[in-house]
């Protein structure tokens, strides 16, 4: 960004430079506007500012056109405020550092190091939609947004707030996503079952296209470290939200997250915050929601309780599913984790990010 000086130039320091070059002083330019010394003092040392009518008057005397006077006034009132805000914001740089920086610079949603506490706090605030600290404890915790309550009460309220206000900046207010079509949810899912075959980033691509056609948004946000949430659901505007983070970085858990969110879409109402791993009954629903989609419960049986790559790829076929979600339920049936991982794709977030 384009570095801001550190000082401001008043309108008095160009009237100065102009009685300089006439060869008058403060008592003969008094005269001449018509007003006091102390006004014209006041208004050489920046401290009276410069009214439409004396800017009229400056015209009159100096042969300067009013505009430029009221520009030269208009500027350093504005620098003067830029000044103001600076020793503000890093007056709040003490309580932003509750906040993720580190990991929002990672990902470069702020771009400002570490000793640009004034720049860092104006990003972070950009980020919260919010003008001040203040006014943003003010409007998450006390605000008519129901999810955006919830979130603020909860442990590493911060770091949460952080993740989803990330995500409400890829969304943009939702304008241009059509109005939620639960029928035409229904008809994606059995598809979006299917894709799990493809190659990962080109299926999700394909999925977050598919899902904002029936009034789903669908957006990837690299996890807080420490948050240890994989996906979230919400409802915005009369639309489904739903946040993954990739967290564990490979393709069979990447789909159980978004059916379980899927799930949540489905089978609950639009005033919550759905968060994985609440341990309430929503999230067991959402769940069973996931696994009943991608592995019906009554093909559960037919699932090797051994180490068989071949049977793995084999249901893998006849289920039209990926591998790495069928070797998944097998996993967890039987715990035995320390197999068959050349089934399963690791995401990597970069290429998926240009979509978040």
């Amino acid at each position: 960004m384009t570095a801001q000086p550190n000082y401001v130039v008043t309108t008095g320091d160009f009237i100065a430079e102009w009685m300089e070059g006439e060869g008058i002083n403060a008592a003969e330019l008094s005269r001449r506007l018509g007003v006091s010394r102390k006004h014209v003092s006041e208004l050489l040392h920046g401290k009276a500012p410069l009214s439409h009518s004396l800017a009229l008057a400056l015209e009159r005397v100096t042969g300067v056109p009013a505009r430029i006077w009221n520009q030269y006034e208009s500027g350093y009132r504005e620098d003067l405020a830029r000044l103001q805000e600076v020793a503000e914001l890093e007056r709040q740089y003490a309580a932003a550092k509750a906040f993720p920086l580190s990991y929002l610079r990672k990902w470069s949603y702020i771009t400002a190091g570490s000793r640009e506490r004034a720049e860092t706090v104006r990003q972070l605030l950009a980020i919260l939609g919010a003008a001040s600290l203040d006014a943003y404890e003010v409007t998450w915790r006390e605000g008519a947004v129901a999810y955006r309550r919830s979130a603020i009460a909860r442990d590493h309220g911060e770091a949460l707030v952080t993740w989803l206000a990330l995500a409400e900046r890829h969304h943009d207010g939702l304008h241009d996503v059509p109005e939620f079509d639960r029928h035409g949810l229904e008809s994606l899912i059995p598809v979006l079952r299917r894709s799990t075959r493809d190659d990962p980033t080109t299926a999700i691509e394909a999925a977050i296209a598919g899902l904002r056609a029936v009034g789903v948004v669908l957006c990837l946000i690299p996890g807080v470290p420490g948050l240890g949430i994989h996906g979230t659901t919400r409802w915005v505007n009369g639309h489904p939200v739903i946040q993954l983070s990739l967290l564990w970085k490979s393709d069979d858990q990447l789909w159980f997250t978004l059916f379980h969110e899927l799930g949540h879409v489905m089978l609950h109402g639009d005033r919550e915050l759905y968060l994985d791993g609440d341990g309430t009954a929503a999230e067991r629903e959402a769940d069973l929601y996931a696994s009943e989609v991608l592995i019906p419960v009554a093909e559960e049986h037919r699932l090797p309780r051994r180490r068989d790559l071949v049977a793995i790829r084999a249901l893998a076929d006849e289920w039209n599913i990926a591998p790495s979600i069928v070797l998944g339920r097998a996993q967890h049936l039987t715990r035995d984790y320390a197999w068959g991982h050349e089934l399963k794709t690791r995401i990597d977030f970069e290429p998926l990010q240009s979509e978040s």
